[in-house]
């Protein structure tokens, strides 16, 4: 397990909330794993 993804499912929390709170978490996985592609937060739009 890379993140607390589904640790938040568990607890109650919706996929887009749980998401919200590993954002960070897995874009560093995916940096590790040299993605050419992070994943952004939909807030940073606003």
């Amino acid at each position: 397990v890379h993140t607390d993804y589904e640790k938040l499912l568990a607890e109650g929390y919706d996929r887009d909330s749980a998401r919200f709170f590993v954002i960070e978490q897995t874009n560093i996985v995916l940096t590790r794993w040299r993605a050419t592609r992070l994943l952004e937060s939909e807030d940073e739009d606003e």
